[in-house]
């Protein structure tokens, strides 16, 4: 049986060799590819040199600069492997989980499957299982408001003709493959045992704009019923709110069914929608920062 892992990268030569090495101790007895495509990155020349120190890694170069989603379909269209693992170029396998996995998907005839991960931060390490409540995507992501990640993908590779990202999506890539990718699958699953460690503090991790050209992208396309749109919209308006995007908090709060929230997001909405109505609405981010410090404190 052969392994492919899938890794975008972009200005990623200066931490690439701890993710390949990971693979490579997860991988263990298992014929394995690494099939790594990059994004018309600058560090072109270092990124092949680092590579190079590994046989089983192979490196691309995309012709013109686009997505991740992009990179990871060339990836996936270059796959000789049996099972297809994805992975971003600053996240780590750890050590047998590429066994563990497949022995996951082999034992619940799983073609598809995503699961459990480690957050890694300067602070120190949580594990995120996240077991569906409902195997249904959209219910999974924005009823019981959790997450799928990239970097925990796997799936059989003779489903890799319909397995795929969608490449309009130039965020919430790895939303639609989950949802477009349940509607191909035999069967999915989620893996509850945390696998693979995510880098939480490498800049670009996180959002720093709302691009709401892209998110309304992915709603005309994927969201019809209003409960989805709320659970979408309630996974936006704060971070607007935080960013001081105006027009944002107001996009997502307009979409917002109020019953569906919990009490500290019902609050955060009801104190957001006051500041908006008297012109205060600047306030807001320190408000969530009052809010966030004094949660802090009844926890310590």
């Amino acid at each position: 049986m052969k392994i492919s892992v899938i890794i975008p990268t972009y200005r990623s030569s200066g931490f690439i060799k701890d993710t390949l090495d990971s693979v490579h101790q997860s991988a263990c007895d298992y014929e394995y590819e690494t099939i790594l495509v990059d994004d018309c990155s600058d560090d072109f020349e270092r990124l092949t040199a680092v590579v190079n120190g590994f046989p089983n890694a192979t490196l691309v170069q995309k012709g013109k600069k686009s997505n991740a989603a992009v990179s990871r379909n060339v990836g996936i269209n270059l796959a000789s492997g049996d099972y297809i693992f994805l992975l971003d170029s600053d996240d780590h396998f750890k050590p047998n989980y590429i066994a563990e996995r497949l022995e996951f998907m082999r034992q619940g005839h799983y073609d598809f499957c995503f699961g459990a991960y480690t957050n890694v931060a300067v602070d120190g390490e949580k594990d995120f299982i996240e077991k569906p409540d409902v195997y249904d995507p959209r219910h999974y992501l924005f009823i019981e408001d959790k997450d799928i990640r990239t970097s925990t993908i796997s799936f059989s590779a003779d489903q890799k003709h319909v397995f795929k990202f969608n490449e309009s999506l130039n965020k919430h890539q790895d939303w639609g493959f989950l949802i477009d990718t349940a509607e191909h699958s035999r069967s999915w699953g989620y893996d509850p045992i945390p696998g693979v460690r995510l880098n939480c503090d490498r800049d670009g991790r996180m959002s720093s704009s709302m691009n709401m050209e892209a998110s309304k992208v992915f709603m005309k396309k994927y969201l019809v019923d209003p409960r989805h749109m709320s659970g979408f919209a309630k996974r936006h308006f704060v971070l607007a709110a935080l960013l001081k995007d105006h027009g944002a908090y107001r996009f997502f709060s307009d979409r917002i069914m109020p019953e569906l929230l919990k009490p500290k997001f019902k609050t955060i909405k009801l104190a957001g929608d006051m500041l908006d109505k008297i012109g205060l609405f600047f306030l807001l981010p320190h408000l969530l920062g009052t809010y966030k410090a004094i949660a802090r404190l009844k926890k310590s």
